[in-house]
């Protein structure tokens, strides 16, 4: 209701209880000067009425129509503001109702504020109504009671013996005067004379006045006691029956009362008339007796309204009830919206700051407790807007330096994941950490984080890793080269342990353990190639330095050989030396003839022709070299899984039906004394990858881990014939097609070879 002086300007308001600039009309009704002038111009008006219908002043009684109507309005304008009033009240009164059915906040403060107000009110209130009731009550019993009553009636029976003695009086008289003048017609004195005479003798009996009346209502003669009532007669004409009846009559001339006795009189001429005598009551008498009267007829009129003047007051205690009522709600709802519009305003400032608005403030004109209480919470959002804003900058900063490091972190992880390289993160206690594909590939597992390095290596391997994790600890960075055995394969690794800086993760086991890197490289395929261009200069200079005396021994076999002929016809000689030296020269150029085919492959490995890789189905090739064994390989059962969809290679056709083969009849020998024979030929594209593979497994007898180290190398064979170039040219044709090949357990037992070649779009 009223209109604490609190709005929020930044934003829109609440409703239009918070916000009281949302309507003028409202803001006027809201205002408490507005109020205070309502009740004090209710109350004067209220006293006005009181006065005008209970105490009856005679300065503010109503003389006329138009004070009549004044009343009227006033009474009409303090009925309709009582109902105004009782309509705010109620409203007021309703609203707080709805406010705390829907249990808005501050609604159960401003019900407790109203109804202890009213509480602390009505009590009071009831009492002094009780009071003033029975007050009331008493002054009207003690108005009305019966000594009053008795005196009233007195005083109304001494006014009436009065009044009936004086008119008893001169109506005697007159009607005595009357008679006499009737009587003493028959004498010439005039009327006048004998008025005179008659006069002289009533005026020492009190009468003031002696007179004649004609029909007409004039008079005709008169006799008085004093000079001014010279103008009674004209009285006297007003009254009906002045000249033709008796009786008395109370007339009010020049501020005296006059008490008239007339009686009808014939005059000599025979006109009739009437006699009237006046007697001049005293001033202080007729004074009592009026006042006696007029006390008499208002106490009267009192008693006949006694129930209408206690409904009258009962009234006006009602209205003085309601209005303290009135007043102590309407100052209860002030106050509590003094406390409560406040606290909605922080509350809902309160709800915007945890939605995230730190702009919003809250105005206030308040200079109380609860103004400081606001000016404080809108100097903490300005903080929290401010320390926000702050936060937004470090974040801002702190987003595009986090946007950098994954950047370079995905960076580094990209390089991770595609190098060949194996690296991992391990602890100084031997606690991997982290992995990259290439190492879970070199260790064939799935991952190797949380593993030991003692699993994954021998115990003397171990050993050796734990010194290079030292050695990196004092000098920053530890290399080694070490052969060893990894899932039953023998590899080469090139080993650098670098040492981490800045604090180890918790899971490193603390700072005096560390943190290192561990990068490991596979170098079996470049240890074996360059064994293999090592073999190859050797064969080349092998070959060399044996095909040079291979001539001449041979041309010296043939000479020798040719000379014998010759000399068979020529001369008999010894039969046997001629067998001898004949066998022997057959057994020089068979074993020269050998000789030039291990110089040929010799030179054949040392000298590879150079391969035209071209579009082909890996199919293809496949079957090419299946044709080649038709007939040749009883007892094997050939097994062939090729994809129809396979996408085609860049290989030489010639040179890869070359390694098809050599791989075959690896696996054919391998399995010479194996109960099951069986090859199985394969082939599968993988997408993902981008290679084609192809697989050849036998059921032989397999090979053992030391062998599968050596079995690429020139010159290495596990049969008892053999140059041991085969598997090696294998290995140099897959790779200068840039494909692999590697050896594997076949399951249940023997060997799968298992070749990889790039696609044609790669």
């Amino acid at each position: 209701m009223a209109d604490p002086g609190v709005d929020q300007t930044n934003h829109p308001p609440m409703d239009p209880m918070s916000d009281p600039k949302t309507d003028p009309k409202t803001e006027l009704r809201m205002r408490p000067s507005f109020i205070i002038a309502a009740s004090v111009i209710v109350l004067a008006l209220a006293v006005s009425v009181f006065g005008l219908t209970s105490l009856r002043l005679p300065f503010i009684s109503p003389a006329d129509s138009s004070e009549i109507i004044v009343l009227f309005a006033l009474s009409a304008i303090i009925f309709l503001a009582l109902v105004i009033f009782g309509f705010i009240l109620f409203r007021s009164l309703f609203k707080l109702y709805l406010e705390r059915q829907a249990n808005q906040l501050g609604s159960k403060f401003k019900t407790k504020l109203v109804v202890g107000a009213i509480g602390l009110s009505v009590l009071p209130v009831f009492f002094l109504f009780l009071f003033s009731y029975s007050l009331i009550n008493r002054t009207l019993d003690k108005w009305f009671s019966r000594p009053f009553e008795t005196v009233s009636q007195d005083a109304q029976y001494v006014a009436a013996g009065l009044d009936q003695i004086a008119r008893q009086s001169v109506a005697a008289e007159a009607d005595r005067l009357a008679s006499e003048l009737a009587s003493n017609l028959s004498t010439p004195e005039p009327i006048g004379a004998q008025l005179e005479k008659r006069f002289s003798n009533l005026s020492r009996y009190g009468f003031d006045y002696v007179g004649i009346v004609n029909q007409q209502r004039k008079v005709v003669a008169e006799q008085s006691r004093a000079p001014d009532l010279s103008g009674l007669p004209l009285h006297i004409a007003r009254v009906p029956g002045a000249a033709s009846s008796a009786g008395t009559e109370l007339l009010d001339f020049a501020g005296s009362l006059y008490v008239m006795g007339h009686a009808p009189v014939t005059t000599r001429g025979g006109e009739a008339g009437a006699v009237w005598v006046g007697m001049r009551l005293p001033t202080n008498i007729a004074q009592s007796v009026a006042r006696l009267n007029q006390e008499s007829a208002l106490y009267g009129e009192l008693s006949r309204e006694r129930r209408l003047v206690r409904q009258t007051y009962l009234s006006i205690l009602l209205l003085l009830t309601v209005l303290i009522l009135f007043i102590a709600t309407w100052f209860a709802l002030f106050l509590s919206r003094q406390v409560t519009v406040p606290i909605q305003a922080l509350a809902e400032a309160t709800h915007e700051v945890s939605r995230g608005n730190l702009e919003y403030r809250v105005r206030t004109k308040a200079g109380d407790e609860l103004g400081i209480l606001v000016r404080s919470f809108n100097e903490m959002t300005a903080q929290l807007a401010a320390g926000r804003a702050e936060l937004e900058r470090s974040r801002n900063h702190l987003e595009q330096a986090h946007f950098q490091l994954d950047q370079k972190h995905r960076f580094t992880e990209a390089i991770l994941e595609s190098i060949p390289t194996g690296v991992i993160t391990v602890t100084g206690r031997g606690t991997i950490l982290a992995d990259n594909p290439a190492a879970r590939r070199l260790f064939g597992c799935e991952t190797t984080v949380a593993a030991q390095l003692s699993s994954l290596f021998s115990q003397e391997d171990s050993r050796e890793l734990h010194h290079l994790l030292k050695r990196a600890a004092r000098l920053g960075q530890a290399t080694r080269h070490l052969e060893t055995q990894i899932n039953g394969r023998v590899m080469h690794l090139a080993i650098t342990v670098s040492a981490l800086p800045g604090e180890p993760p918790p899971e490193a086991g603390g700072a005096a353990s560390g943190w290192f890197v561990v990068v490991l490289e596979d170098m079996s395929d470049l240890m074996q190639a360059q064994k293999a261009a090592a073999w190859g200069e050797v064969a080349q200079r092998v070959a060399h330095e044996i095909k040079n005396p291979l001539t001449p021994i041979a041309l010296s076999a043939e000479r020798i050989r040719m000379w014998l002929e010759r000399q068979r016809g020529v001369r008999q000689g010894s039969p046997e030396l001629n067998r001898v030296v004949q066998e022997s020269c057959s057994l020089i150029q068979h074993e020269v003839e050998t000789l030039k085919r291990l110089v040929d492959e010799f030179a054949q490995f040392a000298r590879f022709p150079q391969a035209r890789p071209a579009p082909v189905n890996l199919n293809q090739i496949v079957e090419k070299a299946l044709e080649a064994f038709n007939g040749r390989l009883e007892g094997i059962h050939i097994v062939t899984n090729l994809d129809p969809d396979l996408p085609p290679v860049m290989v030489d056709a010639d040179q890869f039906r070359r390694v098809v083969v050599n791989l075959m009849d690896n696996a054919a020998d391998a399995m010479e004394n194996s109960l099951v024979k069986e090859i199985v030929i394969a082939t599968r594209s993988d997408p993902q990858r981008a290679v084609v593979e192809a697989e050849i497994s036998d059921t032989g007898c397999g090979v053992s881990p030391e062998d599968k180290e050596k079995l690429f190398l020139p010159y290495f064979s596990t049969k008892d014939r053999g140059t041991g170039l085969g598997l090696a040219i294998v290995n140099r044709i897959v790779a200068e097609h840039r494909g692999t090949i590697r050896v594997e357990e076949n399951e249940p037992l023997g060997t799968r070879f298992v070749v990889e070649l790039p696609l044609k779009s790669s």
